[in-house]
């Protein structure tokens, strides 16, 4: 009889977890959020505006097609994790030599799908925005085509739930302000072309983005209500309502006042602060809203410098508009977006049977692939429960675990008493437990294994 055997345990309700999005609101859901252009930046100030007083902000911010590094965007939600911050990715492609954002190609659905699906989100959620205000000709490759939209957000859908249906789906944010024209097409109109080319399209939705701006000019007060009020969601929600029979949780992933100097159309930095302090007091309020992501954190180019938060570049000293500190000091909910902690690949080599008063060593190896870090200083353990038998301290081969890392484990066990005893094995993390094994553990001495091994070789 061999005195060690490989046990190789495969948790299959690990390895395959039910997977839904799941609507925010349900819960806990601080519905602050921030646009950041240069989200690896500039993560710690977001974290700073959206969960100051409260906790798991939003944070929106945009890939490109030519920005797929897998590498590069899981240390980004690595960080998101560590600050409390739940992203929402909104995919573009690429501009073409006439400045216009190009049309998707036949490949990037399932090369979005593919590229997504092996990152690792800080929530069960994983939040995705399916392009950007398509309603205006440079953003569709120089022409409106709601027809073509339609069909490429089908395909999108599709393919990402076919990843995971933890893909939580947002429409492309529409402009609002825009009549049918040689470069645009009104709202509404793109809304039923939409329906007509994909009927149902708008049931295949979670969430519904919209950018709720305050116009005319970016400039209007929080009062003024209707299709170019920062309520104007409420508009496009009663324009898909005859398509869509859903509940779908609202998601502003655009809107601010323009800021300007004196004798300008813009407004001053306090009034800005003052129509957040009413927005979200009076208006944003709604509980059809699960988040409010104004534009944008830091814009230092003349472009979209006038909707900046930031007021400086000189990263040594940072000063921010005052509306920065107003939306900073709002009173916030502490967010509770759903997470899992979940492990994989459980393998567990240990020995069958071991001699008494002698130490052996029991092996892990498992997997990450949750929306929690395990920390083996804090929370993570394995416990291991089994009478006669002393247990060594565990060691691990890392300290923290991110979401997608594999960590290996050993432990040194010694029996005190002959016989076979039950062994149960658990990893856990905090109150949560992971994984469980249970088998039995055989300790013998040297003097009945020899006994053993000559009976079996005497003639029966």
């Amino acid at each position: 009889m061999k005195l060690s055997l490989f046990l190789f345990i495969f948790f299959q309700i690990f390895t395959t977890p039910v997977f839904a999005a799941s609507d925010p609101r349900l819960r806990p859901n601080n519905i602050v959020g921030i646009n950041s252009l240069s989200p690896e930046a500039e993560i710690s100030d977001a974290a700073s505006l959206v969960n100051s007083g409260g906790d798991w902000g939003y944070m929106v911010l945009v890939i490109k097609k030519d920005e797929r590094d897998t590498k590069r965007w899981q240390v980004f939600l690595d960080q998101a994790r560590k600050n409390h911050l739940i992203p929402i990715i909104r995919l573009a492609t690429v501009f073409d030599k006439n400045g216009y954002w190009t049309r998707p190609d036949v490949h990037d659905a399932n090369d979005w799908a593919n590229f997504l699906s092996k990152l690792y989100f800080p929530t069960k959620n994983r939040y995705v925005q399916i392009y950007n205000e398509v309603n205006v000709s440079g953003e569709w490759g120089g022409r409106v085509d709601a027809a073509d939209y339609a069909q490429e957000l089908s395909k999108t859908i599709d393919a990402l739930k076919s990843k995971s249906s933890d893909f939580f789906i947002l429409n492309a944010a529409l402009d609002l302000s825009l009549p049918t024209s040689k470069g645009s097409l009104d709202a509404s109109a793109f809304f039923q072309q939409m329906q007509d080319a994909v009927p149902g399209i708008f049931n295949k939705l979670d969430g519904w983005a919209s950018h709720s701006y305050p116009n005319p000019d970016f400039s209007a007060p929080p009062i003024k209500s209707g299709r170019t009020g920062i309520d104007g969601f409420a508009w496009e929600l009663a324009q898909i309502g005859s398509y869509s029979g859903k509940d779908l949780p609202v998601f502003i992933t655009e809107t601010g006042w323009k800021r300007g100097k004196e004798n300008t159309n813009g407004l001053t930095e306090d009034q800005i602060a003052s129509n957040y302090k009413q927005a979200f007091g009076s208006v944003w309020n709604d509980k059809r809203i699960a988040a409010v992501a104004p534009f944008v954190l830091s814009y230092p180019e003349p472009l979209f410098n006038q909707f900046s938060f930031l007021n400086s570049t000189d990263t040594s000293n940072k000063t921010y508009y005052s509306y920065y500190s107003q939306i900073a000091n709002l009173p916030k909910v502490k967010g509770e977006p759903e997470r899992e902690n979940l492990i994989s690949e459980l393998k567990i080599e240990k020995p069958n049977v071991i001699l008494k008063g002698f130490q052996r060593t029991v092996s892990f190896k498992f997997r990450n692939v949750g929306n929690f870090v395990w920390d083996t200083k804090k929370d993570l353990s394995i416990k291991v429960t089994s009478s006669n038998i002393t247990i060594g301290q565990t060691s691990w081969s890392r300290e923290e675990i991110f979401p997608g890392q594999e960590v290996a484990a050993t432990i040194k066990i010694k029996g005190n008493a002959e016989g076979t005893v039950p062994l149960k094995l658990e990893i856990v993390d905090g109150d949560n437990i992971l994984a469980t094994s249970e088998s039995t553990l055989t300790i013998e001495t040297p003097w009945s294994l020899f006994i053993k091994k000559l009976k079996s070789l005497m003639p029966k």
